[in-house]
């Protein structure tokens, strides 16, 4: 795609007076979270809204269709009324009716511009989990693809995906429970094997991050009075690492990568896996077929050699949705 080239049309559908269209999108965000969640607070936090935001957008709704869209009562929690429920209905059915064809249009509209653009550098739309061989991957591809990653987790990722925000989504799966079923659980909510598919990126080592000198070979070893363990979205600023790196804790869970660069001391426990996924349309995207290129490239496989504990050899082959479901590595019988 272009620079500054944006494929703009999307699902909203809601929107009438005293309710502009961005607005009809946050209501049906919200009716949505409401359907899943206890209370209208923890739905405006899932739906990217205050509390008083999620407030006016329900009474634009009531006003604009002439009755509450969610019914509230003290000491019982929010639920949508029959109408929300008619609405949201009506707004699954516009996404399942244009959604195919959306698909097929983002990746078919840039493929018909491309050759006539002069001097045109192709672009890719990422919203991946974090990853230090994505930044090798984004300069190793310059200048002939603008690969614009935006960070987050991995479920906000396949959800912008599953919305058409993005062209792929970064995740990565570990080889052991629960995060593997975590992640398993969001693929299943925001993909459908029948109009995605997966891009194997890399695999890498996943630990306990330690303290050298501080005896810690296990993570039975975390129990021992005294340990200091930090959780990795405690860590402010600072990676796990780096955190145990300055002394703020005795070990976490990371990656052998990020041990070996700050020469501390590392427990592998798990094989994690990352995925990109796409609609299997994009596949014939140039774009997508130039960061196909690269992946298979021998730069970039010497670039995954230089990470500690990664491994790139799988790069660029394309696997089922559920090749990301069977997370558990069986042990090899003995010869």
């Amino acid at each position: 795609m272009h620079t500054g080239f944006e494929i703009a049309f999307d699902h909203a559908w809601l929107a009438g007076r005293g309710l502009p269209r961005e607005r009809g999108r946050a209501l049906l965000r919200l009716l949505d979270a409401l359907s899943r969640s206890a209370s209208l607070r923890e739905a405006a936090k899932a739906a990217d809204l205050s509390y008083r935001s999620a407030w006016g957008v329900l009474g634009d709704g009531a006003r604009l269709f002439g009755a509450p869209l969610v019914d509230m009562q003290r000491g019982r929690p929010a639920r949508l009324s029959p109408l929300g429920q008619r609405v949201l209905a009506a707004d699954e059915q516009v996404r399942a009716a244009l959604g195919a064809q959306f698909e097929r249009l983002r990746s078919e509209i840039p493929a018909l511009l491309a050759d006539a653009l002069p001097g045109a550098q192709l672009r890719l739309a990422m919203h991946a989990s974090h990853d230090l061989a994505l930044e090798r991957l984004r300069d190793l591809a310059q200048p002939r693809l603008d690969l614009d990653i935006v960070f987050g987790g991995a479920d906000e990722s396949l959800a912008a995906l599953a919305r058409g925000e993005c062209d792929l989504a970064g995740f990565h799966v570990a080889d052991a429970l629960p995060r593997a079923a975590a992640a398993a659980a969001a693929l299943g909510r925001w993909l459908d094997s029948r109009k995605h598919t997966l891009i194997h990126f890399v695999s890498r080592q996943q630990g306990l991050i330690a303290r050298p000198g501080s005896r810690i070979r296990g993570v039975h070893d975390l129990t021992r009075p005294g340990v200091r363990f930090i959780h990795r979205h405690r860590s402010g600023d600072l990676s796990v690492a780096a955190a145990v790196a300055e002394g703020k804790a005795d070990a976490g869970f990371g990656l052998r990568a990020d041990a070996t660069r700050f020469k501390l001391a590392f427990v592998p426990l798990a094989i994690e896996r990352y995925f990109f996924a796409c609609a299997k349309p994009a596949l014939r995207n140039p774009a997508l077929k130039a960061l196909l290129e690269v992946l298979q490239g021998r730069r970039f496989a010497a670039s995954v050699r230089e990470l500690p504990g990664y491994d790139g050899k799988q790069a660029a082959e394309l696997e089922p949705l559920d090749a990301a479901l069977t997370w558990v590595e069986r042990p090899r019988k003995s010869a």
